[in-house]
């Protein structure tokens, strides 16, 4: 899957191994491309803004059967590309489960924690950095990332349904930019 988490960067696109990723392209920023298929091995991540050139990219060995998540994080002039192992693990038909990624480069979101209700998904998350996976009972939550250092810097999403079986990443983007401001975006994993 590639998430656009990246202020700034309107429209982006991953390539691997040089070769553009079918639907992982014209990515809208907080969108992302749901999973696709890549073949197993080392690989060259490449991610470009749409029409402009290249963010950055990285290289990873790609695991046959895995899942994992490639994030454009910051922003276009001070971005990241970061790559997350999806391993989902086995779903209780009883439970949600949730995750954060920080994506904010700001300088006041250097350590995110998030909640779904009282439930902690991520605690103290670096930038370009991930939580695991935690057990949340199905329901109607409020969901919140925040710096506890800067309390100003909160997102929070409300009457957001999480589903028994299902995975959801919580993105944290944006920076303290008052025409920007700082994003929660889910993500539905399956």
């Amino acid at each position: 899957m590639f998430v656009n988490g990246s202020v700034g960067a309107t429209s982006t696109s991953l390539a691997v191994n040089g070769a553009a990723l079918a639907n992982a392209g014209n990515i809208a920023y907080l969108g992302n491309s749901g999973y696709q298929a890549a073949a197993a091995g080392n690989a060259t991540l490449t991610a470009s803004l749409t029409g402009v050139g290249s963010l950055g990219s990285l290289t990873a060995a790609l695991t046959a059967n895995d899942n994992y998540s490639v994030v454009e994080c910051g922003t276009i002039l001070a971005d990241s590309i970061i790559i997350v192992n999806d391993a989902l693990p086995a779903a209780s038909g009883n439970y949600a489960y949730a995750r954060l990624i920080n994506a904010s480069s700001d300088t006041s979101a250097t350590a995110i924690t998030a909640a779904a209700g009282n439930t902690v998904v991520g605690s103290n998350i670096a930038y370009a950095a991930a939580s695991g996976w935690t057990q949340v009972s199905p329901g109607s939550y409020s969901l919140t990332a925040f710096n506890v250092n800067a309390p100003g810097n909160v997102a929070t999403l409300s009457a957001t349904q999480l589903n028994s079986g299902k995975f959801y990443t919580l993105l944290y983007s944006g920076n303290a930019n008052q025409t920007v401001g700082f994003k929660l975006t889910v993500i539905n994993n399956n």
